[in-house]
């Protein structure tokens, strides 16, 4: 066995035996003094600053690349949002209206819409459809304006032909007889109405367009005078009108004006 005074003597030797060779080579190179009763074994090694940094850099960078798929992710989640403080905000935001409540939002608003225009649309077809009186009330308002009833058979029912009936006649058709006879100034007396017995047609007696007058000098002058011939009817009734498509359009017959109020 050596003792240690032979060990020590034998480390600073070889020290002394390196340093020149190092010199040369442009480094420095220090030898430790260990302790004594130590060896170089016995002490841990230390690492250098630059191994530190290197190491320290590249934990940071791992550290970066762990850090950017977790940002990246998060901004593909939220865009245009804070990715920690905004999205503890919208984590923290109540729900407003479930799936079932939306689909049915989505589903009742085109009802909501439709259910204006088909209300025009009803409104529409019944201000097209003519307004229809009862024989009481079209004989009390023809009576009300100085204008008479006269039935050959003294009867006022729809299915008999020698009534005089009003039963379902145009409240227009009745309006514009009393502006006849308000401007004419002549007495008019209603002698045929919607009763069975007359020729058949869209503007005929029975869908409410036509009323039969008595004929008299008056009313005569007045329609000849103010209306211009527009032909001859085919049964052979002179036709008297503004216009042959448009107006009221007088046809006499034998014994009555056959008048189309439109």
């Amino acid at each position: 066995m050596y003792d240690i005074t032979t060990l020590e003597t034998a480390r600073r030797y070889i020290g002394e035996l390196c340093r020149p060779t190092a010199a040369r080579r442009g480094r420095e190179i220090t030898v430790p003094l260990w302790p004594e009763n130590t060896t170089p074994m016995d002490t841990p090694s230390r690492p250098s600053k630059t191994i530190a940094r290197t190491r320290t850099a590249a934990l940071a960078g791992a550290s970066r690349r762990q850090t950017a798929p977790d940002t990246q992710e998060a901004t593909l989640q939220s865009p245009g949002k804070a990715p920690a403080s905004e999205a503890r905000e919208g984590a923290q935001a109540p729900v407003t209206a479930t799936s079932e409540e939306q689909v049915s939002a989505v589903l009742e608003k085109p009802a909501e819409a439709r259910a204006p225009q088909a209300q025009q649309a009803q409104q529409a077809q019944q201000a097209r459809q003519p307004t229809r009186l009862q024989q009481t009330d079209a004989k009390r308002l023809l009576r009300e304006a100085g204008l008479t009833w006269f039935s050959s058979g003294k009867c006022a029912n729809r299915k008999g032909p020698t009534c005089t009936s009003l039963e379902a006649v145009r409240s227009t058709t009745v309006s514009s007889a009393i502006e006849l006879k308000r401007r004419s100034g002549c007495p008019l007396v209603v002698t045929g109405g919607t009763e069975v017995g007359h020729a058949p047609g869209p503007y005929s007696h029975h869908e409410g367009y036509k009323l039969d007058i008595r004929p008299n000098a008056c009313v005569n002058r007045y329609i000849t005078k103010n209306y211009p011939p527009q032909g001859v009817r085919g049964d052979g009734a002179r036709l008297y009108g503004q216009s042959a498509t448009s107006g009221p359009l007088f046809a006499r017959e034998a014994n009555h004006w056959d008048i189309l109020f439109r």
